[in-house]
């Protein structure tokens, strides 16, 4: 017997949200089947298995890659797979769920593009009926848009490969000395990182010594972080996506202006990093359109007249390999009715 939609979904939901380590997922970045385990997260819904790819180092959960991934949203999905095979508008699903319209169109279309991967006959893709042609799956290539920010192909280039030299494992070759910059070093095995000695001054070092990352406890996520770098997002959203405090995510991203600042440092580098960038401050409230939105350190926006706190999440997705965030939430759209 055929299942229906919400059967469909809710079965899969189940397998990813499952407890149980085993078996072993392939790695959403690189497809990598050299895979470790990394304990467990806890979630609201209980405890997550987490692992490690031994080929590229990216750290995930079985929800990495899904529409459940990092999202706010996580928490209202069975609430929005109830209303996916029902025929109302994007704004009629908002209110019942209270959130953003622009929040319902995103999620739609993202469980079509996941429908249309679990399922590529499209026989569960066609079921959905929520937005209508609204909501559709856009697979072409993307066109750019105003008030959209992208990924930053060289920026993210030049950091993987740094990243990746600093917290290499391998010895070979010998770096300098980061005390006395000699070149008279020798291997001195290996504490976490492959350790190094200089026969010159009789420091003992490791790649990442001199760095910022010299203390790094959080390479995975750091790593993680690099290709969200030029995106304008909150730190709030940026914690959300690598799963840690937004404290710790600020503290990894200054890392990485100082590390580009070592690279480059006429500091053009360092100003193509973007995360943790506020609206400009003229811009509009989402609910009453009057331009006296303030902004705290704590990555929160409240409207100045009537009070109301303001989203400042982005929508992220990918297209043709290439991040991209979406115009500010709290940007109020403009009114296309009767020719507006």
């Amino acid at each position: 017997m055929q299942s229906t939609l919400e059967d469909f979904l809710r079965e899969h939901v189940a397998r990813l949200m499952s407890p149980d380590a085993d078996p072993l997922p392939p790695c959403p970045r690189c497809a990598g089947v050299h895979i470790s385990k990394k304990g467990y997260s806890r979630r609201d819904t209980g405890l997550l298995p987490a692992y490690l790819c031994d080929r590229c180092g990216h750290y995930f959960n079985r929800l990495s890659g899904t529409p459940l991934s990092h999202r706010p949203f996580r928490g209202q999905f069975d609430a929005l797979v109830r209303l996916l095979p029902q025929s109302i508008s994007c704004a009629q699903a908002a209110n019942r769920l209270d959130v953003m319209s622009n929040t319902v169109i995103e999620n739609v279309r993202l469980v079509r593009r996941w429908l249309i991967e679990l399922d590529p006959s499209g026989q569960y893709e066609r079921l959905v009926q929520l937005g209508g042609h609204l909501t559709a799956a856009h697979d072409g290539p993307y066109v750019p848009q105003a008030g959209v920010a992208y990924e930053d192909r060289e920026l993210t280039r030049i950091l993987t490969e740094d990243f990746d030299e600093v917290h290499s494992p391998r010895h070979q070759p010998l770096p300098l000395c980061p005390a006395c910059n000699g070149r008279n070093t020798r291997s001195a095995g290996i504490v976490g990182l492959p350790r190094f000695r200089c026969k010159s001054c009789h420091a003992q070092f490791n790649r990442r010594t001199g760095t910022p990352f010299t203390r790094n406890r959080d390479a995975a996520r750091q790593r993680h972080l690099i290709r969200y770098l030029p995106l304008p997002l909150p730190r709030i959203q940026l914690a959300a996506i690598i799963e840690t405090d937004p404290s710790i995510t600020g503290r990894l991203i200054d890392e990485f202006r100082r590390r580009c600042d070592h690279i480059d440092p006429t500091g053009q580098l360092a100003g193509r990093i973007h995360a943790c960038a506020l609206p400009e401050v003229d811009t509009p409230c989402v609910c009453c359109g009057a331009r006296n939105v303030r902004f705290d350190p704590s990555d929160r926006g409240r409207c100045g007249t009537y009070g109301r706190l303001i989203s400042m999440r982005r929508k992220v997705d990918e297209m043709d390999g290439l991040l991209r965030a979406g115009a500010w939430q709290g940007v109020a759209e403009p009114d296309t009715r009767d020719g507006g």
